[in-house]
């Protein structure tokens, strides 16, 4: 499964120093991360359904960070690449269980 595999890839990789500070969504960075594993988590144990608000706060989240990662330099731009790619994956697996 691909989620799987991106989400284990960005827990390894971890956030940047230079991430201290940064708002991405309107949301600190490290509290961003945050929310996003914990929506990872819960759709892999399958103990969440990514509903319209759910979908709606990602899509934004994912727009948030591709304008991030367009302005960042290196750390912080390959950091919402990465978590911007897990962002995208949540998405496609939610929409598959509802096709």
């Amino acid at each position: 499964m691909q989620l799987s595999r991106l989400w284990r890839e960005h827990l390894e990789a971890g956030c940047p120093s230079e991430l201290a500070g940064v708002e991405i969504a309107g949301t600190d960075a490290r509290a961003l991360d945050a929310e996003i594993t914990a929506c990872v988590s819960a759709l892999l144990t399958k103990t969440m359904r990514v509903d319209g608000r759910i979908e709606r706060r990602l899509t934004e989240i994912s727009s948030a960070l591709a304008d991030k990662q367009a302005d960042a330099e290196a750390p912080v731009a390959q950091y919402c690449e990465r978590l911007n790619k897990l962002v995208s994956a949540v998405l496609i697996e939610s929409r598959g269980g509802r096709a």
